[in-house]
């Protein structure tokens, strides 16, 4: 990150509280609707908001840490409301405590102003508005439903102030954030065209950057035409008009139990016998051959592409590349004569001591942490750290079948209960194509987005009340 001053553990633990408090408020009020009761609502998350406060950018481009001036008003607010709030089925007790609230939350607000060099326009805009951070964790095959969710939010009115995604995330995501307005006809443009022959190939070939395995992934033999820009050149990270991160594990030579041969052949038996059997055996030594390196964690590094200096202009496909290459079953390489992409990989390489990048999921399947960090620490939205995060898990136990289970317990384990924490709104999807199922028939690709989108429909009255802007409160600053 880029501002040394930014804890993430110490924001955590000062803003999350109120993060689920006003989350609570939404959700008791959407359980109860009372029209007469939207202005407590409104005031109750304007308290909290206020509350959160950690840091402010101030109409000159400053930010103005107002964390230690709000401290007491801060915990007044949350031993009052998480008191009256705690097993409640009603606002009734909330709001009953609620004009001190609002009188102290006034007082508060006019001391800062008096006190920081801070306008009143910033900080109504970090108090009253949210960023929507959407999250898209790995998971193979099973990604299709993303693009109904995203389908879902552009029809609410909703476009994503950032995305991260990881392995099929980010190749979902990379759709989603090339234009504000969302429109699915490239994805399902190019989810027409795909055959497992166009996207994969079994073939010995050089490695540089990416682990060998028996699968080699050609994303850019597939969708590179949808991913350039007028002049023909391919699209960058930084070329997205939403604003992309890509999750990737650094691999380190600790973490490598095997020479690269082993790898390279890893799965070779399983794509030759093409048999239920072998489909099978494929599950449990993909799952092995994760779990092996997930017993490593120390010897693997979280790189978030996009957002580790000098990742900016990392190419679009070859960042979604990298994420998606499981270790000995895909894997993913710049070996094409590209001097920019070779020197930005090799300064990574040197600045975080690896040897191989892959899968992003051995590090955040579903990367929740990174957009909550990304935002809380001022680096999108002009400054603004007051975000929601909707986290999307197509991976999460109980979706796909009972064979994948053991790797999802183990990847649930590893790090996606760490990043969880971090989502206002984590959903699993009960429905799901197979994870193997990574060139699915555009039927396929059609039935899984309307399984997305019927998983999301629920819950956008909870969506857009929490990213509704709320109301300043009024009254004497």
């Amino acid at each position: 990150m880029k501002d040394a001053r930014f804890d993430p553990a110490r924001w955590a633990d000062r803003r999350r509280p109120f993060d689920a408090l006003e989350a609570q408020v939404v959700r008791l009020h959407l359980a109860n609707p009372d029209r007469d009761a939207d202005h407590v609502v409104d005031a109750l998350r304007y308290v909290l908001s206020f509350a959160r406060l950690t840091t402010i950018r101030n109409r000159d481009g400053v930010d103005v840490d107002v964390s230690g001036v709000n401290h007491l008003h801060a915990m007044q607010v949350q031993e009052a409301l998480t008191e009256r709030l705690d097993g409640a089925d009603s606002l009734w007790n909330a709001a009953r405590v609620l004009p001190d609230l609002v009188e102290a939350t006034r007082r508060a607000r006019a001391s800062i102003l008096a006190r920081l060099p801070i306008d009143r326009d910033a900080l109504e805009a970090e108090v009253t508005t949210r960023l929507l951070a959407v999250v898209s964790g790995g998971g193979g095959g099973a990604g299709y439903v993303y693009p109904g969710c995203f389908e879902v939010l552009e029809r609410s009115g909703l476009i994503p102030d950032l995305m991260v995604g990881t392995s099929i995330g980010a190749l979902m995501s990379m759709f989603r954030a090339r234009r504000r307005r969302y429109d699915p006809a490239p994805m399902v443009s190019a989810a027409r065209r795909l055959s497992w022959g166009t996207v994969f190939q079994v073939l010995e070939a050089e490695n540089r950057y990416g682990l060998p395995a028996t699968l080699r992934l050609y994303l850019r033999t597939a969708l590179g035409h949808l991913f350039q820009d007028a002049d023909g050149e391919s699209l960058r990270l930084s070329d997205m008009e939403i604003p992309l991160y890509v999750i990737a594990t650094g691999i380190t030579v600790d973490a490598l139990k095997h020479d690269l041969d082993y790898y390279e052949h890893f799965f070779d038996a399983e794509l030759r016998r093409r048999s239920v059997r072998s489909g099978v055996r494929g599950v449990l030594k993909t799952i092995a051959i994760l779990a092996e390196f997930l017993a490593r964690l120390d010897a693997l590094k979280e790189i978030v592409l996009g957002r580790a200096p000098g990742t900016e202009d990392f190419d679009v496909l070859d960042a979604a590349g990298f994420s998606a290459a499981i270790p000995g079953v895909i894997h993913y390489d710049v070996v094409r004569p590209d001097p920019r992409m070779h020197r930005l990989l090799d300064q990574l390489y040197a600045t975080y001591g690896i040897t191989r990048l892959g899968e992003g999921g051995m590090v955040a399947n579903v990367p929740a942490r990174v957009a909550w960090e990304t935002a809380v620490g001022g680096f999108i939205g002009g400054g603004r750290r007051n975000v929601f995060v909707l986290a999307l898990d197509c991976f999460a136990t109980g979706s796909s079948s009972l064979a994948w289970f053991p790797l999802q317990q183990i990847v649930r384990t590893s790090n996606v209960e760490a990043h969880k924490v971090f989502a206002d709104l984590y959903l699993g999807f009960p429905r799901t194509l197979s994870p193997m199922n990574l060139v699915p028939s555009l039927r396929d690709v059609f039935m899984a987005m309307r399984w997305g989108r019927d998983r999301l429909q629920i819950q956008m009255p909870f969506v857009l009340e929490m990213t509704n802007p709320i109301p300043v409160l009024s009254g004497a600053s």
